[in-house]
């Protein structure tokens, strides 16, 4: 989806918040705990400073965007990798087998809670307050 014209963030407006695109460029990393479970994904601004285990975020939750939650990794995973750039590969694609093992060795790393078929718990993506700002002023259209 659009997130980003020319260099400057918008957003796609729509009265269900589900359907509402997560305005400009993002890093995405995946928050362990000390168990080596992965317990969140978390949306950041690509500008902003990389997470770093042990640090405390303060973090939106999505579909709980009106509180913040703080959070403690133990270790970060940053997931985004850009294979197209401007119409050209920039990096090797993985094979079919690799997609598949990593799918799978992702799979294995979640928690039980996560993983069991009956009542699983929700996995939550989160973003971090800069980028919850940057969405507010957007929806507001201060930006």
């Amino acid at each position: 989806q659009l997130v980003e014209v020319n260099g400057s963030p918008c957003l796609k407006l729509t009265e269900d918040e589900e359907k509402m695109t997560i305005p400009g460029m993002k890093a995405i990393y995946r928050l362990y705990d000390a168990a080596g479970h992965p317990f969140m994904d978390l949306m950041a601004l690509e500008e902003e400073p990389s997470p770093r285990a042990g640090q405390e975020l303060g973090i939106r939750v999505l579909g709980r965007l009106e509180e913040t939650t703080k959070v403690i990794p133990t270790t970060v995973e940053p997931l985004h990798r850009t294979y197209f750039r401007d119409g050209q590969v920039c990096e090797p694609l993985p094979s079919l087998p690799e997609v598949r093992t990593h799918a799978q060795v992702s799979l294995n790393l979640l928690s039980p809670a996560h993983r069991r078929l009956h009542e699983p718990q929700p996995y939550p993506v989160a973003v971090t307050e800069r980028l919850h700002r940057l969405f507010l002023e957007l929806r507001q259209g201060r930006h």
